[in-house]
């Protein structure tokens, strides 16, 4: 119970004093008492000798030693630390000199290259800096190899599937007519019964794989005075299908490069007006003997993509554009997984919208 001043001053007063009759003992008396004086037992033992043992040996050693210990292990570490630290001061100042990012594992943050302008610092193209500068333009871009007789096809067949081929290739790709939504005379390449399935392609967007589109309502349009540029290879042989029919096998490799009227392109870094598409076609032309009347002519067996720099939204419904009215912004667009333009690619690897 807590004691508060009034009760102190009370139980003072009521305390009982003590008596001032009481014995007082001589302090010297137990120096002088009858009693002998007794010593511990440990003092009358003699004194024996006692081998530390390992464990005992160890501790003393380590309890004489261990400030000594325990400062080199300190030393130690703050030596390693300091070593690592000036390691990887090292490595993250080269890492920033090269460009690369700073922190492993992440993508390199490498600012993009600024565009060529010139004296005014206006752009001077928009194939400029970029790897479709040295692409041949349009036609001239379709390189036909040399025809000769394979397979059951003699080399005039051969000739004839080829030129078929380019002249589909023309009209699907660069034919302004094409660019305007106009197919007729692309599918006019066509042999007769596989024109229905390439009209039901278009009608649906399935059609970038061979045929290119660009809307009217494309903000912005293709640039007025540029050609689209393009490099690929045509290789062909004969085979058979799994009917028996045998054909003229003849597969495309191609990149085509669009480029877009954008605003004030000397504000983006090259190539932010071009969107790219790299097509791999397999086209066949079915032995004349094998086949119905209908049947004769070019057909599309298999027709792969991949799109770089285009507008998802356009891709949809099977045209090309640069996405949004205002591509300063970030915009969604297909994106490779690596370069389109590296010889290894291949089309249809690494697109998503």
């Amino acid at each position: 119970m807590r004691l508060f001043p009034a009760q102190l001053r009370d139980r003072t007063m009521t305390d009982d004093q003590p008596s001032t009759s009481a014995v007082t003992r001589d302090p010297y008396a137990v120096a002088t008492a009858d009693e002998p004086i007794r010593v511990p037992s440990w003092m009358r033992e003699p004194e024996t000798e006692h081998e530390l043992t390992r464990g005992e040996r160890l501790r003393l050693t380590w309890e004489t030693h261990s400030g000594k210990v325990l400062g080199a292990v300190v030393a130690l570490v703050a030596l390693a630390l300091v070593t690592l630290l000036g390691i990887g001061g090292v490595s993250f100042v080269q890492r920033v000199r090269d460009g690369e990012s700073p922190i492993p594992g992440r993508a390199a943050t490498r600012p993009p290259a600024p565009r060529p302008t010139d004296e005014s610092g206006n752009s001077l193209g928009p194939y400029v800096a970029t790897p479709a500068e040295s692409f041949a333009e349009g036609e001239a871009a379709i390189v036909l190899p040399a025809a000769r007789a394979t397979g059951p096809f003699t080399a005039k067949q051969v000739t004839d599937g080829l030129a078929a081929v380019k002249r589909a290739m023309v009209e699907g790709r660069l034919a302004p007519r094409m660019l305007r939504g106009e197919p007729d005379l692309f599918l006019a390449q066509l042999a007769p019964d596989a024109r229905d399935d390439i009209r039901a392609d278009l009608a649906d967007g399935a059609n970038l794989g061979y045929a290119t589109r660009i809307t009217d309502e494309a903000d912005p349009g293709l640039k007025p005075g540029e050609s689209v540029r393009a490099r690929g290879t045509l290789e062909y042989r004969a085979t058979t299908v799994s009917d028996g029919v045998r054909v003229l096998e003849i597969t495309t490799r191609h990149i085509w490069v669009y480029p877009f009227d954008l605003w004030l392109p000397q504000q983006y870094p090259p190539g932010a007006e071009l969107v790219t598409v790299r097509d791999q076609v397999v086209w066949q032309l079915p032995h004349p003997d094998d086949v119905r009347p209908a049947a004769r002519g070019l057909w599309i067996d298999t027709a792969d993509v991949t799109l770089q720099n285009a507008s998802c939204a356009a891709l949809e419904h099977g045209y090309l554009a640069l996405a949004g009215k205002e591509p300063l912004r970030r915009r969604t667009a297909p994106a490779p997984t690596g370069d389109v333009y590296d010889e290894g690619w291949r089309a249809g690897e690494g697109e998503d919208c």
